[in-house]
């Protein structure tokens, strides 16, 4: 695909990197017109924005260190500042933003739940923009496949290329965008029609997306992301069957508690 997707003299600019940022700024764009209609305070939702990327970056980055390749950083610990070198999952980093989210919001005094339902009506957005950096980037690649949706990377600088050049791969980056779209869909629904107390449309996006991402796992084909059990789970199915327990545990945990939408 395109990992550079446009240069100015010698300066690059990655694909994954600009797509991330177009995700932050519609996720946060549309967040702002939420909080308005809601009655939120807007300049908490604007907060949430400027911590989570940081805090999505370090995230990003401790997941990888720690899951996918401690040994590579353990001979040299300098390594981990090597960020131009890649080495970022995903889940690391909405776990992290979460977590900063909600104690940012509490130290704020802030209706945590409410502003965690209007984020998972824009994280989705976000979501699909990664995943189109990933697709012009060439990470998160499928495994081999003739079925007649596919990908074929051909572009030496991708890095599904160095695994498999020029051939048919499962084309997952674009199922996980399809996934975040109807996720999206489901919780615009649910918080139409059904949002009648708060965390409903949290837990419901936790849910979901445990579902969607760790099906697709099965079709990945980049191995580099953590495998175990000969390649039959990975590390992101692991965090993924986790996550739907939390999504059910939260969900019945915020019924009970009924706080009103506001």
């Amino acid at each position: 695909m395109k990992p550079i997707l446009f240069k100015i003299s010698s300066l690059e600019f990655p694909s994954y990197t600009i797509m991330i940022m177009i995700g932050v700024l519609v996720a946060t764009y549309l967040g702002v017109k939420l909080c308005k209609k809601k009655g939120l305070p807007v300049v908490y939702a604007l907060d949430m924005a400027i911590i989570g990327i940081p805090a999505g970056f370090l995230g990003a980055r401790l997941a990888h260190v720690l899951v996918e390749a401690p040994q590579y950083y353990l001979e040299a610990p300098a390594r981990f500042f090597y960020f131009w070198q890649g080495g970022f999952v995903s889940w690391g980093a909405y776990f992290v933003v979460l977590i900063a989210w909600y104690f940012y919001l509490r130290f704020r005094d802030q209706p945590v739940w409410a502003y965690f339902d209007v984020a998972s009506l824009c994280v989705p957005l976000a979501l699909f923009f990664g995943r189109a950096g990933c697709l012009l980037n060439g990470c998160c690649f499928g495994k081999p496949t003739h079925f007649f949706i596919h990908l074929t990377f051909t572009n030496p600088g991708s890095t599904a290329y160095a695994y498999y050049p020029n051939t048919p791969l499962h084309a997952t980056q674009l199922y996980l965008m399809a996934n975040v779209l109807i996720m999206q869909g489901i919780i615009w629904w649910v918080s139409r029609k059904n949002w009648n107390f708060q965390g409903k449309l949290f837990s419901i996006m936790l849910g979901l997306y445990a579902i969607g991402r760790g099906t697709i796992e099965f079709l990945r084909g980049d191995i580099d992301r953590g495998v175990y059990l000969n390649g039959a789970v990975s590390a992101g199915q692991i965090v993924m069957i986790f996550q739907l327990i939390l999504a059910v545990i939260l969900y019945f945990y915020f019924k009970k508690k009924a706080l009103p939408v506001p």
